[in-house]
């Protein structure tokens, strides 16, 4: 008797609805997990690219600053063979100037030079 007098038909509504409850939350879910891998993969894509920009700029620091230091190498060796040659000049000069003497023309050339030369390295700066 008992069986009788359950209303089937309303819980047969209710297992009906709890089933499309249930399946729409499961849709739902699963289109919002293929929301979040779009995301992920378009955050991903956008990370990839702004690391090989970086990479891209450190190899062009790379070798700007191998190139400087390629010119400084230069520099400095020309300026070092032009200063030892001074002092080499300087040694070998006949005889030492007097305090209140005028150098002579060879002394002065060599000065000039000297002088020129780091002008130059200071111009290039």
């Amino acid at each position: 008797m008992l069986l009788k007098t359950l209303p089937w038909r309303l819980i047969g509504a209710a297992a009906l609805g709890a089933c499309l409850f249930a399946a729409g939350w499961a849709v739902n879910g699963w289109r919002k997990d293929a929301e979040i891998a779009e995301l992920t993969a378009a955050r991903a894509q956008a990370d990839l690219t702004s690391a090989n920009q970086a990479l891209s700029d450190i190899q062009a620091t790379g070798a700007a600053i191998r190139q400087h230091a390629d010119y400084y190498l230069a520099v400095q060796s020309d300026l070092g063979a032009k200063m030892d040659a001074i002092r080499k000049d300087m040694k070998n000069a006949r005889k030492p100037l007097p305090v209140d003497c005028r150098p002579d023309a060879q002394r002065v050339r060599g000065l000039s030079d000297a002088v020129d030369a780091a002008k130059q390295a200071a111009a290039a700066r």
